[in-house]
């Protein structure tokens, strides 16, 4: 049982870095990819081909205006990025 917790922990010490910085890289690009250079969703996926396949990618679309976000999860870690208009995107804490 105290292996498995341990093996548990190293697991998540060494995905956490990646799913952190890729997640919030990706998020942040595809928020910019969608909505300042206007691309669609498949154009935006295939540009970041294969990393993006390993994350779950969630465009938000929204009339409202500071509405417009981009959501990456992987496993238990997420990060995202949300469109102002005027000023671009922008990585959410």
């Amino acid at each position: 049982m105290a292996l498995l917790l341990v093996g548990a922990g190293v697991a998540y010490a060494l995905a956490r870095p990646y799913a952190q910085i890729g997640g919030t890289y990706i998020a942040k690009q595809v928020c910019s990819c969608v909505f300042v250079a206007g691309r669609s969703d498949a154009s935006c996926h295939a540009e970041f081909e294969p990393d993006i396949n390993k994350f779950s990618v969630k465009i938000h679309r929204s009339s409202r205006p500071g509405r417009n976000w981009v959501r990456t999860r992987l496993l238990i870690f997420s990060s995202a990025a949300s469109y102002t208009e005027g000023y671009g995107c922008t990585v959410a804490k």
